[in-house]
Order: structure tokens, then C-alpha cells, then sequence
């Protein structure tokens, strides 16, 4: 095997973050469907705890503001903006902490680059289920 390759195998690890546990099991969850559906942000605001965390790649945390403005800058750059749930699975031992598997699209307002990728996403819901306490880490795991 070509060492570069090998090399960037590893480099490629090193971003993996929010991949599921192998014992995983795929679960079904209404909220999700609906968080991932809604494009307005009091709606969006009304699933999300109070202390809601969103979880960079690096560790970074960031709260309620942050999501929002990451809501409006994806809006105002693409159009059509859409993200489709192919699978949602939880470690049977952990059912609180869901991983989800998404397939994002956009096209570009600008004409340049459209958006076309599928990402892993860890979300922690509240106690209940009835919030979402925590997004993050994300893994983009394909992109066109």
C-alpha cells in the first residue's frame, strides 16, 4: 500500500467524532423527525432544553445563539435547504443518546457550490425525551 494513502486514512480517522457504538440498535424518534424538519426558529427553540449544548468537532461548546446563527447563515446561503434522516440508532444501554445519520442538500443562492452531504450526528435528548439537550459532535462522513 502507497504510505500516502495510509497516511490519509489516518488523517481521515482523526476527524471521525460522532460515529455510533457497534452495539447500536436503530430506534425510532418523532422528535428528531421534527427537529430536522423545521425551518423556523421558534419552533426549532420550542424542542431544545434551556442549558442546550451544540458540540463543535474540537470540543468546542457553544449554546441556544450559536445554533441559531448557524440556522440563518445555512438559510441565507442555500436554497431548498433540506435534511433527510436515513437512520437513527441508540446504544440500547444509553437510549437517551441517539446517533443520527442525515443527507443534507442545498443549492447554492450564490451559483457556486451546492451542498450535498451525509454526516453522523450525536444528540442527546432531556430526561423524558420530550428536548434535545445537546448536539454534536458531527462527522461528515460523504459529500458530492
Amino acid at each position: 500500500m502507497d504510505p500516502r494513502r495510509v497516511l490519509e486514512s489516518f488523517a481521515w480517522m482523526e476527524t471521525v467524532v460522532a460515529i455510533p457504538p457497534s452495539s447500536a440498535v436503530p430506534v425510532e424518534c418523532e422528535l428528531i423527525h421534527r427537529l430536522y424538519s423545521t425551518h423556523e426558529w421558534e419552533a426549532t427553540r420550542a424542542m431544545l432544553t434551556d442549558d442546550f449544548v451544540l458540540v463543535g468537532p474540537n470540543g468546542v461548546r457553544a449554546g441556544l445563539d450559536e445554533l441559531r446563527r448557524t440556522n440563518e447563515l445555512m438559510a441565507g446561503t442555500y436554497e431548498d435547504l433540506q435534511a433527510e434522516i436515513e437512520t437513527i440508532v441508540a446504544d440500547p444501554d444509553h437510549p437517551w443518546v441517539l446517533f443520527v445519520r442525515d443527507h443534507s442538500r442545498g443549492r447554492a443562492k450564490d451559483g457556486s457550490g451546492n451542498l450535498d452531504v451525509r454526516a453522523w450526528s450525536r444528540v442527546v435528548l432531556a430526561p423524558g425525551g420530550e428536548q434535545v439537550r445537546e448536539i454534536g459532535p458531527t462527522s461528515v462522513i460523504g459529500g458530492a
